[in-house]
């Protein structure tokens, strides 16, 4: 595991507030629709970094496989508008069929990313594996922090 990972969970965990509103068991409108809104926004600049990423590396591993990535961020983003849908327009469906709706998009997400990440990993995986001995002295050189094998 990352050595970075579990201080940021720990941050994010003290620091979001509905572990104090889930004890009141009232969420106020303008938290729910905050974090939608940050959500949404978060999902447009992932996007248009991925995007950029696909044309930049084009015919590379990472553009071959990024439109897992790019459906993934596009269920995340539908993920919150669904959950809109049920809060402000009960007549459309039930809130209950609007959080499954939600959670399996949600769901959706996580599985395109996963795709995308092990695809990624397994191309990089061969591309190091062919690597001439001067070559991963190289990568060594451009990263610092990577591990030098003798």
């Amino acid at each position: 595991m990352h050595r970075h990972v579990p201080p940021l969970v720990a941050a994010m965990v003290l620091l979001l507030p509905s572990a104090a509103y889930a004890s009141s068991g009232s969420l106020p409108a303008a938290l729910s629709a905050g974090a939608g809104i940050l959500a949404l926004v978060s999902a447009v600049f992932l996007l248009a970094g991925m995007l950029s990423l696909a044309r930049l590396a084009e015919g590379a591993a990472i553009a071959d496989n990024i439109h897992f990535g790019i459906l993934g961020v596009i269920c995340l983003a539908a993920s919150v508008l669904i959950g809109w849908i049920g809060r402000w327009a009960p007549d459309a469906f039930s809130s209950e069929h609007a959080r499954l709706g939600a959670d399996l998009l949600s769901v959706a997400s996580m599985a395109l990313f996963g795709v995308y990440f092990v695809r990624v990993r397994l191309a990089m995986s061969r591309f190091l594996k062919r690597l001439t001995g001067e070559e991963q002295m190289l990568v060594a050189v451009v990263d610092p922090d990577a591990p030098v094998e003798d």
